[in-house]
């Protein structure tokens, strides 16, 4: 397959403790391949499964998926040449993730964008049952008491000098740049909510809305294999660093999943404070709701 040429850099170098805007450099994409573009804990990893089961053309990825589709603009360790000659082994349309909103990603002709959110309070809740679960990091400041992280998450302004600290600011920065600028023209849009409520409808929007055509039986198979409860039980197939003691328990990586998981849980000081924050990040009323909420419907 062709390389794809670049349409437009990216509009500005976003930085964190893990994410490098200079590794972009090194990948070369090609036309066909896939670039899943979220925020943290809104589905990523259950994206890129689907997504590289079906250009796969079944369930049985034969690498663990961080090696399949790895973070390609993160410093974890791993040279960014090196994850690119890797990429540039596999054959065929590839797929791969940022975390970075989307004037921080450059453009090229023929690359599919995948972008992927989830009210951000779940989101929150994610993030926290993430941070309690991680070995390394018992001073997380996710991990804190939650009235704490709460607050933290929801006042904390975003900034690009880590975008990779978590707070409600980044991810409605990140909706805003992906979605609501309209710099990627042919964007696929998921919401978490509609990945639960319609986990097969999902696995087919992707696989024609990315003109992938992997065929009815491998569709229904990687819809079986991508239910939060078969990823959950093949855990170490699809987890960041498993089998490296990184996690307490690699399968709760994947937790309950869900929708309103915040529910009873804040206090409504919280709820007053987060529908504050949000009116102002997002003012526009129909975005937000989707950000929040979904479609409902495919």
């Amino acid at each position: 397959m062709r390389d794809a040429p670049m349409i437009s850099p990216a509009l500005r170098a976003y930085s964190g403790s893990r994410t490098d805007p200079s590794r972009w450099a090194a990948w070369r994409p090609r036309r066909g391949d896939i670039l899943v573009c979220t925020p943290s804990k809104a589905g990523t990893t259950w994206t890129q499964t689907m997504i590289a089961m079906l250009l796969n053309g079944g369930a049985d990825l034969d690498r663990p998926l961080n090696e399949i589709s790895p973070w390609i603009d993160a410093d974890l360790g791993t040279p960014a040449e090196e994850v690119a000659r890797d990429l540039d082994r596999q054959p065929g349309r590839r797929v791969v993730k940022t975390h970075t909103p989307g004037d921080g990603v450059p453009v090229w002709e023929g690359v599919s964008v995948v972008a992927v959110y989830r009210h951000p309070l779940d989101i929150f809740i994610s993030l926290r049952n993430h941070a309690l679960n991680m070995k390394s990091r018992p001073d997380h400041p996710m991990a804190r008491e939650m009235s704490v992280a709460v607050h933290d998450f929801l006042t904390d302004r975003a900034t690009v000098d880590d975008i990779d600290h978590d707070s409600v600011e980044i991810f409605a920065l990140h909706y805003r740049e992906t979605v609501a600028s309209g710099r990627f023209a042919d964007l696929v849009c998921l919401h978490y909510a509609d990945m639960v409520a319609a986990g097969p409808a999902i696995v087919a929007h992707l696989d024609r809305a990315l003109r992938i055509g992997a065929g009815e039986d491998a569709i229904a198979r990687v819809a079986e294999a991508t239910t939060l409860a078969a990823m959950r039980d093949a855990a170490a197939r699809y987890v960041p660093a498993s089998g490296k003691g990184f996690w307490h328990d690699e399968a709760a990586f994947f937790h309950s999943g869900g929708t309103e998981k915040w529910a009873g849980l804040l206090s409504e000081a919280d709820l007053a404070l987060y529908e504050d924050r949000m009116a102002a990040a997002v003012p526009d009323p129909e975005l937000r709701r989707w950000l929040e909420r979904g479609s409902g419907r495919l």
